[in-house]
């Protein structure tokens, strides 16, 4: 068993939880709600809500499989944290929005770090 990618896995399953419970009362919840946005925006958005919810879920799931041998898994796990912190970690400035407001990158550099570190043999 590869703890590195094992612990990456426990990280990624409870921001999965953290998103689909905490992020769902705080923002999908009050999207869905919200009628002064057109349709095609309001249920693109939530859609997309809910892309982002499976993808954390593989995320996961991909790292598990890591931690128990299979190595393409990991490797897909850890690209895909590795991408969620980057966009996460680039985009807040972009949109001059900081990370006050958008903290939600930081929370995939441990899980990237994790995940890079079993795949170099830690």
């Amino acid at each position: 068993m590869q703890w590195s990618f094992l612990a990456a896995a426990a990280l990624a399953a409870l921001w999965m939880l953290v998103h689909a419970f905490a992020g769902g009362r705080e923002c999908a919840r009050p999207l869905a709600q919200d009628r002064q946005l057109p349709d095609a925006a309001r249920e693109t958005m939530l859609l997309c809500w809910h892309m982002v919810t499976g993808f954390l879920g593989l995320m996961a799931l991909f790292l598990f499989l890591g931690a128990r041998g299979t190595a393409g898994m990991a490797l897909a796990g850890t690209a895909m944290a590795a991408a969620a912190a980057l966009v996460g970690l680039l985009l807040p400035p972009l949109r001059r929005a900081g990370y006050r407001l958008l903290p939600q990158g930081w929370l995939f550099v441990p899980v990237a770090g994790l995940g890079a570190w079993g795949l170099w043999g830690g």
